[in-house]
């Protein structure tokens, strides 16, 4: 994809998912580029939890996006006190999960 090619609006909407996941996998070494990368995936799934709310999603949706925005949060906190691995790897999967989920909806709408 060249810089001045436009995304379609699921793929903007995945692009950020897609992001974090790669910034949280190459935030893994650098600490204060973890904090930054934590606090950034947590507003994201914050910001979706919002949206899910307000979109007329089946409930069970929105559970689940709200339970995994309170996930990103606390994964959050519980990393600037002891960095795990396989908290971390999780969310990379949660990100690449949500980001493939909101490309593959677009397309059977």
């Amino acid at each position: 994809m060249s810089e001045t090619e436009a995304l379609n609006p699921a793929e903007e909407k995945a692009f950020p998912f897609l992001q974090q996941a790669v910034l949280l996998d190459q935030a893994r070494a650098a600490l204060a580029t973890l904090d930054k990368a934590l606090a950034l995936n947590a507003d994201l799934w914050l910001k979706l939890s919002g949206e899910a709310a307000a979109s007329g999603l089946p409930a069970e949706t929105v559970d689940f996006v709200n339970r995994t925005a309170t996930f990103t949060a606390k994964a959050a906190a519980s990393l600037k006190a002891e960095v795990n691995d396989e908290v971390i790897s999780k969310l990379i999967a949660l990100n690449f999960n949500m980001s493939e989920r909101i490309l593959e909806s677009s397309k059977e709408a």
